[in-house]
């Protein structure tokens, strides 16, 4: 094939043909792995997300500057939870007293991923808190994210658990 160079030369160009290659054959494996485990987009309203997204900012500003908060409570409030079914409670503060909502959902979810992505609809109880019953299917670290809808402003607060 390259019998006209030199032998250095040759062997230069023996190693850029299989460079070649082996990028050509590294492109068909990414691109089959992307077919084979597609995921959808993160969140399938992100464009109404982005177009509200001033609102939503405000919106959280301005219930935070009228006191209110939101507590989680999962399983029996412990620092590391087991996985499997879990109780949910959700308590709507204002200025550190209960205060009202007119819905909760808890979203469960591992980072960059909507394979592990549960969301809750919590129940409003006598007491005033919103319960419910989850389920975490697996151990490691996982992104809760509670939002209460109050006087029809969305208010969210984000979290962290770690399970065994």
């Amino acid at each position: 094939m390259f019998q006209d160079l030199h032998p250095s030369l040759r062997n230069v160009m023996y190693v850029v043909i299989l460079c070649f290659v082996a990028l050509m054959a590294a492109t068909f494996y990414t691109v089959r792995l992307t077919y084979q485990n597609f995921e959808p987009v993160l969140d399938k309203n992100y464009y109404e997300i982005g177009l509200n997204y001033e609102q939503a900012i405000k919106d959280q500003k301005s219930l935070i500057a009228d006191g209110y908060g939101i507590e989680l409570k999962l399983g029996a409030g412990d620092i590391l939870l087991n996985s499997g079914p879990q109780n949910a409670t959700v308590s709507i503060l204002k200025a550190g007293n209960p205060g009202e909502a007119t819905a909760v959902t808890l979203i469960l979810e591992r980072s960059a991923t909507t394979k592990n992505t549960y969301t809750y609809g919590l129940e409003k109880a006598p007491s005033g808190k919103f319960v419910g019953t989850i389920n975490i299917p697996g151990s490691g670290s996982w992104n809760t994210r509670t939002i209460a809808e109050i006087e029809g402003k969305k208010f969210e607060k984000q979290g962290l658990i770690s399970v065994r």
